[in-house]
């Protein structure tokens, strides 16, 4: 249910216009076998695509495209669940999923991290700023070599965090040229650490892009359990230790 403009819903179908007649105001059951009959044990909404896992650790995607957030090789919406093909993340199985406005994130069996769609300010984590139109492998060298066990996806930064505990960020740490946005503070860093300079949504005093998954200083040593992001903001929570925003 909700906005259906660009397929998000996967009714098979755009919801017609004008705004007030975009909306499904109450829950609509998918066709039947609309994952190829196998149960759904994840899902996750962007701004207008969305993903579930299903049982077997396949991934569907469908809703908007124009940055290849669904991983399919092309720009185009999907207005139906669309398998990504086994391939397309070397035949192993999906575990987990995030995704914002224009990119997603998932993780593999085996630990990996695969990041897709708009590369903007880095948060693809992939050393650039080019759009992936396919599931693309983070280096796990940048983990040094940690299996990935969660993820979490803001507007233009992003975050994972190990078996271990660590949490990793990239991304954009200032939003710049936007009426009505504050910088926003994030604390794992330390107040007194700012000294007046404007503070990133990625945990460290700067403003510009990171382009490659870093570990917050403030958080080194600390075993995280979890991380959220929203647009603009992220929290991390840290095993014996205070949540840090």
């Amino acid at each position: 249910w909700g906005m259906g403009r660009s397929g998000q819903l996967g009714l098979g179908r755009l919801v017609p216009t004008p705004l007030r007649e975009t909306k499904m105001m109450v829950p609509m059951l998918l066709v039947e076998n609309a994952l190829g009959g196998a149960a759904a044990v994840l899902v996750a909404a962007g701004g207008e695509h969305t993903l579930a896992v299903t049982i077997a650790g396949s991934l569907w995607v469908w809703g908007l495209g124009s940055h290849g957030q669904l991983g399919l090789g092309d720009l185009d919406n999907r207005l139906v669940p669309t398998l990504v093909g086994e391939e397309a993340f070397e035949g192993l199985q999906v575990l987990t999923v995030a995704c914002s406005t224009a990119h997603t994130l998932t993780v593999t069996k085996d630990g990996a991290l695969w990041t897709f769609g708009r590369g903007r300010d880095g948060r693809l984590g992939q050393r650039d700023e080019g759009d992936r139109l396919v599931p693309t492998r983070i280096n796990a060298q940048h983990f040094c070599n940690a299996k990935i066990v969660s993820v979490a996806a803001g507007h233009s930064h992003s975050a994972a965090v190990t078996e271990e505990g660590a949490l990793y960020i990239f991304g954009g740490g200032a939003r710049k040229g936007c009426p009505n946005y504050r910088i926003p503070v994030h604390t794992p860093v330390s107040p007194r650490l700012l000294q007046g300079t404007r503070a990133g949504r990625c945990g460290y005093a700067i403003s510009n892009p990171v382009r490659t998954p870093i570990a917050p200083h403030m958080l080194q040593g600390a075993r995280v359990g979890r991380c959220v992001l929203s647009p603009l903001h992220a929290l991390a929570f840290a095993m014996g230790a205070r949540v840090g925003r």
